[in-house]
């Protein structure tokens, strides 16, 4: 898979500059979560064949959107009552993304299959993070704030930030067996309200609430996903982890988190198990 240049953020408040309350971001790869509910009646009532014929159509069509040039899918049986399938799909633009939604529309499998929930968003990497870290180092070199040579060397390093940020933003479905998606908010209510926080607040908060999730990265990968003026949430956020256990813990532990105890709401959460296009005629079978 190819990557895609990253986009270049208006310049940040570490620079110099007076402080922007806005904090930016970078984008790469669009997302789209789809879950569905089978109509396993009149699935039943098709004959073994014409079954057959419907799930080979459907694994040879998922199996040619495995690793596009410019994106990723990959599907899940969904725990619970809220869904049987759940497709996911990266792609570098919103128009990619609905030529994969008309895709499997137009499939037969798609006549069987009932709409449970839907999520779009985009892969985003906030400059809370990459900021810190690119100031660091320049101040480790030597150099004084405020001076052009500072300046200079901060936009470098931003840069070298922002291209290491590209295996994230620009990236595979992670290949483990277990995700755990939900959407969240952060709270405005009028007791709080997360965006009356100043800038250097909601930082050194979510420095804090990345150190805990830090802690998990061997066993867990993390994709964090905007979504304002997009869907109904402000965020999706994917876990993917070979151990669904961890979920709980990792969530667990963030809870007692400020940023999250305080300012986080959550949407519902979904729950599934990756499965290879082979595995379809078995998971579907009657």
């Amino acid at each position: 898979m190819s990557e895609s240049p990253s986009k270049s953020p208006s310049r940040p408040a570490d620079s110099g500059d007076a402080v922007d309350p806005v904090p930016q971001t970078i984008e790469g790869f669009y997302i789209l979560h789809d879950v569905y509910a089978l109509d396993w009646e009149r699935w039943r009532a098709e004959t073994p064949e014409h079954r057959h014929a419907i799930i080979e159509a459907a694994r040879s069509w998922l199996e040619g959107m495995q690793g596009a040039s410019r994106g990723d899918s990959a599907v899940y049986s969904v725990l619970s009552q809220k869904g049987d399938l759940m497709f996911v799909h990266y792609r570098e633009t919103p128009d990619a993304l609905s030529e994969a939604e008309f895709a499997l529309r137009k499939l037969e499998l798609n006549d069987f299959l009932v709409p449970s929930y839907s999520y779009f968003s985009v892969i985003e990497v906030s400059l809370y993070e990459i900021t810190a870290i690119a100031t660091g180092r320049v101040i480790r070199s030597g150099l004084e704030r405020g001076t052009k040579e500072f300046d200079e060397a901060f936009a470098v390093e931003m840069e070298r930030q922002r291209e290491h940020m590209n295996t994230r933003l620009y990236r595979d479905v992670p290949p483990h067996r277990y995700i755990c998606f939900y959407p969240m908010d952060k709270k405005r209510g009028e007791q709080v309200n997360w965006y009356t926080l100043s800038l250097d607040e909601r930082r050194a908060m979510m420095r804090k609430h990345g150190s805990i999730g830090h802690k998990y990265h061997e066993t867990v990968t993390q994709v964090i996903a905007g979504s304002v003026g997009l869907d109904d949430w402000e965020w999706g956020v994917s876990l993917h982890s070979d151990d669904m256990l961890i979920f709980k813990k990792l969530i667990y532990e963030m809870r007692f988190d400020p940023a999250s105890a305080l300012f986080a709401e959550f949407g519902p959460f979904y729950l599934g198990i990756r499965r290879d296009p082979s595995e379809l005629g078995e998971l579907l079978s009657v």
